[in-house]
């Protein structure tokens, strides 16, 4: 009988362990995938965030200025605010505010100086760097 006992407890124990694996290695999966999920949201609000704020250039450029892109700017930096932390949410709606401030300038003719054009635009690279380092690309 001590045999027979001793093989059915250690199927039993080797039951309750390999559960007890599955469920975490099922666990891990789950978390990856909210992981990628996550990441795959990110990179395609920062993609709209940057094409809204070259649109809105190329708008202030031409002295056509609909506001459109105002709105894309806006509504892709709330995205950015809901699935980043303060440290990219921040300095991307600084950028916004900057980027439609000068923008406006720039479409009414007043005369924007070269180098606050140049401020803004080294403001997007840096904010650009943010993005990568979110999603875990290289900075260039």
């Amino acid at each position: 009988m001590g045999p027979i006992l001793v093989g059915v407890m250690g199927t039993l124990l080797g039951v309750l362990l390999g559960g007890a694996l599955q469920q975490l290695q099922a666990t891990r999966a789950r978390r990856w995938q909210q992981e990628d999920a996550l990441k795959g949201a990110k990179r395609a609000a920062f993609a709209e965030y940057l094409r809204s704020i070259s649109a809105s250039y190329a708008q202030a450029m031409s002295g056509v200025r609909s506001r459109s892109e105002d709105a894309s700017i806006h509504a892709a930096t709330a995205q950015i605010e809901v699935l980043c932390g303060v440290a990219v949410a921040g300095p991307a709606r600084e950028l916004t505010d900057m980027v439609i401030n000068v923008h406006s300038e720039i479409a009414a003719g007043t005369g924007v100086a070269q180098e606050i054009v140049d401020t803004v635009n080294q403001r997007r690279y840096e904010v650009i760097d943010l993005f990568k380092t979110d999603v875990g690309l290289p900075v260039s």
